[in-house]
């Protein structure tokens, strides 16, 4: 059974203190100063968590893995999309050269700011300066893009007092034909401060030359980025390669364009910032995607002797770095591991699917202890895509869910947004609400913890030849202890 107790309690602790400092009155406050360090003591020793919910903060670390070039020419376009519950100023620093460009957010808005595309990562395992840092006066959430035609993905980037020091580098399998490049897994790791020591021990060989089994010692300052991928001459999954640090690093990982399974035609980019691995988890829900009949998953063990579980049924033991691959999964699945492990899920290749729409994506599934009580998206693509989100919660919480401030307990939904399904998950008291929603901000909220999921698919243009397109990302979840 899924325990969101900790969580629950937390959060609840969190409120009431709230609730207490703001209704101390000035003369109470002079009367009873003990009561009042005690509680600001208590609300900084667990405000951690709950202002982590949603990947919230005020200093984030990002940057751009290579998004393959593939069907000609096609436009790069790399973007940040910024939303906050304040009205804020911030700042998009870029660690090349310094520059500054400087934004600002209304209240419960959200803006897309247009990243210089040569800050892409390029590829050949040079430390490079590819970086930006944000910062604001408020919280933020930050979604970041990288768009091609036929070719999309994001993700949500984790604030910089969020981040950790071990990592597992998740991709897929690469691609070498006659009609495309080689295309393989990718990873990056962003320095966020001076001083900065990777030990990267190597899953596969990488296009540099690093056999199988090798550790390699990178030194970063602030601001720095290196960069791994696969090697053509061997198999370059590098999925399960370890990236540990002596300071806290970003680090994003997935493929530069993968077909998912394997084999099968088309391939898309994929990405994701990771958390940490201390934040891994045991438990975990896997939701189906609306307009697909397949979805795939990875679980990948972070130590031996990991015994993993769907539905119940055991289908894997696995040494640390070792992965299980199920492609073929139809129906929502509830993952369980005997210690601590990642779960990638995928959007299938458009050939591998009865629905031919879109192409793959990649994201992380929430542990079912780190569920969030709210938690902003954004819609990464306009109006070409149709736009999904898909919330995990227990089936008695409905009744405390809000979309766009809207409750859904009443069975109406804001403008624009449509209940696509509501489905229980069988043995479990979790469920499963998909809903369409119209491109922009939207903001999920409940007294109980839930997951959410963000997703879309580009419909049939050929002037933008967004049929084959597609993104997905995690919105977050509860990090630290």
């Amino acid at each position: 059974m899924i325990n969101h107790a900790r969580c629950v309690k937390l959060q609840l602790t969190h409120r009431f203190l709230v609730f207490l400092l703001l209704n101390l009155s000035p003369l109470e406050m002079n009367r009873r100063p003990l009561l009042l360090f005690l509680a600001l003591g208590a609300l900084l020793f667990t405000s951690r968590p709950v202002f982590g919910q949603g990947y919230r903060g005020r200093d984030f670390w990002v940057a751009f893995p290579k998004n393959a070039v593939i069907e000609g020419n096609k436009i790069l376009s790399l973007s940040l999309l910024i939303t906050s519950e304040f009205r804020t100023q911030g700042s998009i620093v870029d660690s090349r050269d310094g520059s500054n460009q400087n934004f600002s957010v209304e209240s419960g808005a959200y803006i897309e700011e247009e990243i210089d595309t040569t800050i892409e990562l390029v590829p050949g395992g040079d430390i490079s300066k590819n970086s930006l840092h944000i910062t604001s006066d408020h919280d933020i959430s930050v979604f970041v893009v990288s768009h091609r035609p036929a070719s999309t993905d994001s993700y949500m980037a984790i604030p910089a007092g969020l981040l950790g020091t071990s990592y597992m580098v998740a991709g897929y399998t690469e691609i070498s034909n006659l009609h495309f490049s080689f295309f393989p897994t990718q990873a990056a790791a962003v320095a966020t401060e001076d001083s900065t020591l990777l030990t990267i021990h190597l899953n596969g060989p990488t296009n540099t030359g690093f056999p199988k089994g090798r550790t390699i010692e990178v030194p970063l300052d602030r601001g720095e980025v290196f960069q791994i991928e696969g090697s053509d001459i061997d198999s370059s999954d590098l999925t399960g390669t370890t990236v540990s640090s002596n300071k806290p690093i970003a680090f994003v990982t997935g493929h530069q364009c993968a077909q998912v399974p394997a084999n099968v035609s088309f391939c898309d980019v994929l990405l994701e910032m990771e958390p940490p691995m201390e934040d891994w988890g045991r438990e975990f829900v896997l939701t189906k995607l609306e307009d697909k009949t397949y979805y795939v998953a990875r679980v990948i063990a972070g130590s031996d002797r990991t015994d993993v579980s769907i539905d119940g049924k055991h289908v894997a033991t696995l040494s640390s770095g070792e992965f299980f691959e199920d492609d073929s999964l139809m129906h929502d699945a509830i993952v369980t591991t005997s210690k601590p492990a990642l779960v990638a899920q995928y959007c299938p290749s458009a050939n591998f699917d009865s629905l031919k729409t879109g192409d793959p994506f990649m994201l992380f599934a929430v542990p079912s202890d780190r569920f969030v009580m709210e938690a902003s998206s954004v819609t990464p693509v306009g109006n070409s895509f149709r736009h999904y989100l898909n919330i995990v919660l227990r089936d008695t919480s409905t009744r405390s869910l809000t979309i766009d401030g809207m409750s859904a307990a009443t069975g109406r939904y804001p403008f624009g947004v449509t209940l696509v399904s509501k489905r229980t998950i069988p043995h479990s008291e979790e469920m499963v609400l998909t809903l369409q929603v119209p491109t922009g901000r939207h903001i999920v909220q409940s007294t109980a913890p839930f997951a959410l999921y963000a997703y879309g698919f580009g419909l049939h243009n050929p002037i933008q030849n967004t049929g084959y397109d597609s993104y997905g990302h995690a919105c977050g979840m509860r990090l630290g202890p």
